[in-house]
């Protein structure tokens, strides 16, 4: 009897077989929790042509009751992620105006020197941890560039990070108590952008207005909570999964060496094959008929990333990283829809220079798979430690 439990250790390190098994004969599949708190159950959706469809239809998959699995989202802040238009779209657009591509750009040389400077580090001592000490970094201090941060604050960034996302309760005493501690930061960051605003995206966001009105400062701060827990916890497991797949596959790292302009196709074809983000949640707004199955209206549905990027259907022989796919950037690492990653932009970025830093600085690199340690599946793919060698 099949049985799959995303937030279950064993499937940590690979999930990508059980997608295969749910895609061919579980394409709406229903698990139940035992100790709910919020969903007695839950629906997992598998095939890229369901993912696709439910995230282009927010009127029917709704964001409004959460995007994480049985969590009550009253008790984290608020922020777009949890939103259905219009105020979605309305704090959404703020958003964008002020991640312009020139501020984007203008990220790449702090992200490629701090990127050396590690690496150098890493050559010295003839190996690093590809999670903690290059992929967790790189992220935090592009955080702190984007929002004018102290540098020497990036530990406790980090720490918050970690700490929030570190396993299946999202809202256990830890995280519950880091979130508390960031929204005292956060409060008293806007107090003082407000009396000596700068040029950073914080200080644009508090001047910013939707209709004439200016945003609350709840919205704000919902805000500064999503560009440090998402901007940094998807980018560090790409980053880290990447290090992983460019050590596994020695022939794809030579080829980007070889020809630095194959980093674009190179990137999206890691973000397909990787799924940093394995899946987000939907609420029905009404029942919904699928391949014989009826989802009652209410219910939680987990929309699976991964498992939409493997579906052979959309990417012939889908355990082969291949470069030279055709339409890459088709894939769904960033989602779909009114909920597209606002960030890809920085992600990519971030992803291409410490990689390229890395490929072109260190050239071989092996991973020792036997130390490798994987955590929470559910939302991003994580890796707590990734031993790398030179």
């Amino acid at each position: 009897m099949f049985d799959f439990d995303p937030f279950d250790p064993a499937y940590f390190s690979n999930p990508f077989p059980y997608y295969e098994e749910m895609r061919r004969d579980h394409p709406v599949y229903r698990r139940e929790i035992a100790d709910h708190r919020v969903w007695p159950h839950y629906w997992m959706l598998s095939r890229a042509d369901d993912v696709n469809a439910a995230l282009a239809n927010w009127r029917t998959f709704s964001s409004a009751r959460g995007t994480l699995v049985d969590t009550d989202t009253s008790l984290i802040p608020p922020n777009i992620f949890n939103m259905d238009p219009p105020r979605h779209d309305e704090l959404r657009s703020v958003l964008a105006r002020v991640l312009t591509p020139s501020r984007i750009a203008g990220l790449e040389p702090h992200i490629r020197r701090y990127s050396e400077e590690l690496v150098a580090e890493f050559l010295e001592r003839g190996g690093f941890d590809g999670a903690t000490e290059f992929a967790h970094m790189i992220p935090t201090v592009t955080m702190c560039a984007l929002m004018d941060l102290p540098l020497d604050e990036r530990q406790r960034f980090l720490d918050w990070n970690l700490v929030t996302m570190a396993g299946a309760d999202f809202t256990s005493p830890e995280a519950l108590a880091a979130y508390g501690e960031m929204g005292q930061y956060w409060t008293g960051l806007v107090a003082q952008r407000r009396q000596h605003p700068g040029t950073d995206l914080i200080s644009q966001i508090i001047h910013a207005e939707v209709d004439g009105e200016a945003l609350s400062d709840d919205e704000i701060g919902g805000f500064c909570s999503l560009l440090h827990d998402a901007a940094q916890n998807t980018t560090m497991n790409m980053i880290t999964h990447g290090v992983m797949a460019l050590g596994r596959h020695a022939e794809h790292r030579r080829q980007l060496a070889a020809d630095p302009a194959l980093w674009s196709k190179g990137v999206e074809e890691l973000l397909r094959f990787v799924s940093p983000v394995q899946g987000l949640t939907r609420s029905t707004t009404r029942d919904v008929e699928l391949h014989g199955q009826i989802i009652p209206e209410g219910d939680q549905v987990l929309l699976l990333y991964g498992a939409a990027n493997h579906d052979e259907h959309a990417y012939p022989n889908p355990e082969v990283l291949d470069f030279d796919r055709p339409n890459l950037k088709a894939h769904w690492a960033f989602g779909h829809g009114i909920h597209y990653c606002l960030g890809n932009a920085v992600a990519r970025l971030e992803i291409k220079v410490s990689l390229q830093t890395l490929t072109e600085l260190a050239g071989d690199w092996s991973v020792d798979d036997a130390a490798v340690e994987y955590n929470q599946l559910v939302p991003t793919r994580g890796v707590a430690h990734a031993p790398i060698t030179f």
